[in-house]
């Protein structure tokens, strides 16, 4: 009964775990189904129905070829073994095909996940570069030896399966053998030579590998350059030759020696091919310390000069140098002239103007000031550089009881608005001067269409034009609602969308609510990166994505990286993984209200090209941006810091010089609040030419000193777009650096006196970036200095300080500090003043003590009563001086 039981129950076992298995293949079939297809839909309502289809078109044909590839491998090895235990068995011990066809399933999915390096090898635009050492173009290591080497990868991974397989499968068969000799006897022919032709088809490919990895070492990191340097080049290219021919060689022997029936030969050939690799390794080592270390310089000259030029190449390291011939002294005169340098001198740093932003501007709980970007406008007709922020709602911020389904997604759809300022005008409250403000907006640029569907914050689906209206904006003690009128989303006008997604979105409310109509749309991959990300996952995407009116409406730009980790010669960078090549060669504008995605290519670089050969659709030539599309393009800052930091070592061109180096440069420190940081690249306005130009600019300091040495800057105006600028000071000639004006400041008997009384009034002083401005043939250095009370989270700009040759001053306002260092004034603000001017400040310092009570401030109002008991001071000695005049 025990064994009916047995036979019985096994049958059941297998149908059992046949009908599981199936069940879950299902699932995971039909949860790739539901999203595939809700995806594509949201593809189609972007007018990208057709790029989605291509892109799962190359997944699936990547799929397909590493599907095929691995069953026909396992089919081949099932085939021998069963023909081999045929042979000796009289008939074959079964190997389940369903278990390899599962194993090729799951290798073609893992590959298809690297869809790209196929899009690559399929569409390979040339660069038009050779590399020096086997002339071939630069495409074959970036665009096709990826690719390539995933197959040999591949094929080597599942034939040592298939090896270590089909040892454990002659085993079982052979367990009961004793002896090797006796093993040696009974294994049949088609089994010896079908685990040597294994070990043969493993030893070729590790031929083939040994091959071409002598194109690896084109991009081998470290030592004194990147890339192939003289012992690569006479050594281990030679080595890796002679290794893959013996491989080649030990293959052929393999299949020899299975057919004698010599298994026990077999090992050697590994340890032949193993020992000529470690004597080749040591060789290397040996050569490399003996012949080229004490000779480095003069071997490795050609090498470095190499490296040098095709890391400049990769990074679009192609800068225009020019001497800045410091020398001439500023007059007033002199600034007075440079005026659109002087009325654009960044005051505000975006990271204290935040929390201004934030506290007089969020308006409600529920809204949300995330950034403060920095772009430039026509105001009143003048070239303006403006902070400007998105008022973005988050659903996260609402009351909790009030984080219900239908508000979350019915309800609070949309932020509402922008706030703006320009960077150089403070109030007499230490306040920026918003020119952008409030809700609805007003102000001096005209937003027509102030809703943000889409933005940095929106994480959540939101369904619009539903039964339920949403709500648009706070009107005074009610809020004015609306009903979403753009072309976004994705229709669900069926049961089964509102069952497609409600499956996606795990979110059974979606339908079982009555609220929605047959116009009703669904928003989703609203957060600006994630849409972008979805689309096009290829490129690399900025971290700092920035808002724009453009015809009235508002646009997120977000810059687009077109990267690389095989381009030969080049140096290597790790910060935002690893990567030697990059370029900003898309731009991204997205429509906050529609969420409409424009592709725009700006740089025509062999990637972006290659790309667009596999995706016309996606693409937009920059022919076709508008005039007021390009005019809001900013160089990237973090495109630019990279350069800054591969430059500051690269910017040698003579390769002795480069290999002791004598001249790294490096990026200066300086202090903000206070704390010593790394100084980022800054946008400014400055006179390029004979008009005034934006430009994103950082200094350089020698390495370990803290004098400035040159300064790079990215051209951002339309017409000059992405060109480099390196300026270089006169060699002994002394500029000062940003933590050499950080110390004079804090010398400077004023100034320090100053932030004394400052501290002593329970207040906070923050240290704002210090800005290295050109103007002429000279250079200025301006930090502005905030004050936050203690009990108050509003910064509160105070001082301005100019620092000037050997002058330095701080007032409260730029023009005083300028004047004040240009001679114009013997003192401003914080010094003696004519009686007239005393009077008017006396006044005006009176009535800010008073706000500051009326806000409940009172170490703000302590600071204004100092102030004037000085002034009062100042205001007799005036008058008794003119009364004994």
């Amino acid at each position: 009964m025990a064994q009916e039981r047995l036979e019985i129950s096994a049958p059941l076992d297998r149908k059992v775990l046949g009908a599981l298995l199936t069940i879950l293949i299902l699932i995971i079939l039909s949860s790739t189904g539901v999203y595939l297809y809700t995806e594509y839909l949201w593809f189609k309502s972007l007018d990208l129905g057709t790029y989605f289809v291509k892109t799962i078109i190359y997944r699936l044909e990547l799929f397909g070829f590493f599907f095929t590839l691995s069953f026909l491998i396992f089919a081949i090895n099932r085939f021998a073994m069963h023909k081999a235990s045929e042979e000796f068995l009289g008939e074959p011990l079964k190997v389940p095909l369903w278990i390899l066809f599962l194993l090729s399933l799951f290798i073609g999915y893992v590959l298809a996940r690297d869809w790209i390096k196929f899009v690559f090898f399929q569409n390979a635009e040339n660069f038009g570069i050779s590399d020096p050492i086997f002339g071939i173009d630069v495409s074959f290591y970036v665009f096709k030896l990826p690719f390539l080497k995933d197959i040999l990868y591949t094929i080597l991974a599942i034939v040592i399966f298939c090896f270590l397989i089909s040892v454990v499968y002659y085993f079982f068969i052979f367990r009961w053998v004793k002896s090797f000799e006796e093993f040696k006897e009974l294994f049949p022919n088609l089994g010896y030579i079908h685990i040597s032709a294994l070990i043969a088809v493993i030893l070729f490919i590790v031929g083939i590998y040994a091959y071409i990895g002598r194109f690896d070492l084109l991009n081998a990191q470290g030592g004194v350059l990147s890339g192939a340097g003289y012992t690569d080049v006479y050594v281990r290219i030679p080595s890796l030759l002679l290794i893959s021919f013996i491989s080649f060689l030990a293959s052929i022997f393999a299949i020899y020696y299975g057919v004698k029936r010599q298994l026990e030969m077999l090992p050697t050939l590994f340890l032949i091919v193993i020992a000529i690799f470690f004597l080749a390794m040591v060789f290397a080592f040996a050569f490399q310390k003996v012949r080229v270390e004490p000779n480095e310089i003069s071997l490795e000259e050609k090498y470095i000069e190499y490296s040098i030029n095709f890391t400049r190449m990769a990074y679009g390291l192609d800068v225009n140098k020019k001497l800045f011939p410091v020398g001439k002294t500023l007059t007033i005169q002199d600034i007075e002239r440079n005026k659109g340098i002087i009325n654009n001198i960044r005051l505000w740093d975006h990271r204290p103007l935040l929390e201004v932003y934030r506290q007089l501007q969020q308006i409600r709980t529920y809204y949300y000031i995330n950034d403060v970007d920095i772009d430039r406008y026509y105001i009143n007709g003048n070239y303006t550089q403006i902070m400007i922020s998105a008022r973005e709602l988050s659903t996260d911020l609402l009351q909790t009881n009030a984080q219900t389904w239908v508000n979350r997604h019915l309800i609070y759809t949309h932020g509402y608005g922008i706030i703006a300022s320009p960077v150089n005008v403070v109030s007499e409250e230490g306040k920026p001067d918003f020119i952008v403000y409030d809700i609805p907006p007003k102000g001096e640029i005209e937003v027509d269409r102030p809703e943000i569907y889409f933005g940095e914050l929106t994480n959540d689906y939101v369904i619009v034009k539903t039964k339920q209206k949403e709500f648009d904006y706070p009107s005074g003690e009610r809020n004015v609602f609306t009903t979403y009128n753009g072309t976004g989303g994705v229709k669900i006008d069926s049961y089964l969308k509102k069952l497609l997604f409600s499956i996606r979105y795990g979110d059974v409310n979606l339908l079982l609510t009555t609220y929605l109509t047959p116009e009703s749309r669904i928003l989703i991959h609203r957060n600006i990166l994630d849409r972008v990300q979805s689309v096009a996952p290829f490129l690399k995407y900025d971290t700092d994505p920035y808002i724009v009116v453009i015809d009235k409406k508002l646009y997120w730009i977000v810059d687009a990286y077109t990267v690389l980790d095989r381009f030969p010669y080049s140096a290597g960078f790790n910060n935002y993984g690893f990567f030697n090549y990059i370029r900003n060669s898309v731009k991204v504008y997205i429509d906050a209200y529609n969420g409409s995605l424009k592709f725009y290519v700006v740089d025509d670089e062999p990637v972006v090209k290659t790309l667009m050969k596999a995706f016309p659709e996606l693409f937009i030539p920059s022919s076709e941006m508008s005039e007021e599309e390009k005019e809001h393009m900013r160089y990237p800052a973090d495109l630019f810091k990279i350069q800054a930091i591969i430059y500051s070592i690269y910017h040698m061109d003579d390769p002795r010089t480069f290999y002791n180096k004598e001249d790294v440069w490096d990026i200066p420190t300086e202090m903000f609040d206070q704390f010593e940081i790394k100084m980022e690249p800054y946008y400014v306005m400055m006179n390029i030419g004979n008009r005034t130009e934006f430009i994103l600019m950082l200094p350089f300091t020698p390495k370990d000193r803290n004098n400035i040495i040159a300064w790079m800057a990215g051209r951002c105006d339309k017409e000059n777009y992405g060109e480099i600028l390196l300026y270089e000071f006169p060699k002994g000639t002394l500029v000062y650096g940003p933590m050499q004006i950080e110390a004079r400041i804090d010398q400077d008997p004023e100034i320090s006196k100053i932030f004394t009384l400052w501290g002593q009034t329970g207040s906070r002083i923050i240290r704002g970036n210090l800005l290295v401005i050109p103007i002429d043939s000279s250079i200025i250095y301006v930090e502005p200095v905030y004050l936050r009370a203690e009990n108050a989270q509003i910064p509160e700009l105070r001082g301005v300080v100019i620092a000037y040759g050997n002058k330095i001053a701080m007032t409260s306002s730029l023009e005083g500090s300028l004047k004040l260092v240009f001679g114009q004034l013997q003192e401003e603000s914080y010094e003696t003043q004519d009686l007239q001017t005393l009077i008017k400040t006396s006044i005006q310092l009176y009535q800010n003590a008073m706000e500051e009570i009326r806000k409940g401030n009172w170490s703000g109002f302590g600071e204004y009563i100092e102030k004037l008991g000085e002034a009062l001071k100042k205001m007799g000695s005036a008058y008794n001086e003119s009364s004994n005049k």
